[in-house]
């Protein structure tokens, strides 16, 4: 009897599976949450960057067009921004980061899914893994008994 209640666990239930799926999602999840981290220090550095060759544009423009009113000034930097090669440069780069951060925290967010998923079938399962415990542990005696006898 304890011998078919052990192989329908581990077999039928995957009692041990549940674990491992859980413990395979954390350490993606660490994986992915390292990544993410560097994909969002990758992400401020190209915002600075960015913010950096604005304030060079206002220079230059301001320097060739010093009379023009501020309204104007704006209004033209608008169109002098779209078609600086630099910013263009870095806003593709930093589309790129912003696309693979979004990717990255969609995976994190699966992996918590997953790990919570695998803790619940755990949960779920508490009250038969301490049954089969008790089956184990009798079956050992059982085997120690007939060994001595």
């Amino acid at each position: 009897m304890s011998a078919k209640a052990l192989a329908y666990a581990e077999q039928e239930l995957g009692v041990h599976r549940d674990y491992q799926v859980a413990t395979e999602q954390l350490e993606s999840l660490d994986a992915t949450l390292a990544d993410l981290d560097k994909a969002q220090d990758r992400r401020r550095k190209l915002e600075e960057d960015y913010a950096d060759r604005e304030v060079e544009l206002i220079s230059e423009m301001r320097g060739i067009h010093p009379n023009m009113s501020d309204t104007r000034f704006k209004s033209e930097f608008k169109g002098w921004e779209r078609t600086d090669q630099a910013l263009r440069e870095l806003r593709v780069e930093l589309f790129k980061v912003r696309s693979e951060i979004q990717g990255l925290e969609l995976d994190a967010e699966m992996a918590r899914l997953r790990i919570k998923v695998s803790c619940s079938r755990m949960e779920e399962l508490g009250g038969y893994l301490n049954y089969l415990a008790v089956v184990k542990t009798q079956a050992e005696q059982s085997k120690n008994t007939q060994e001595t006898e």
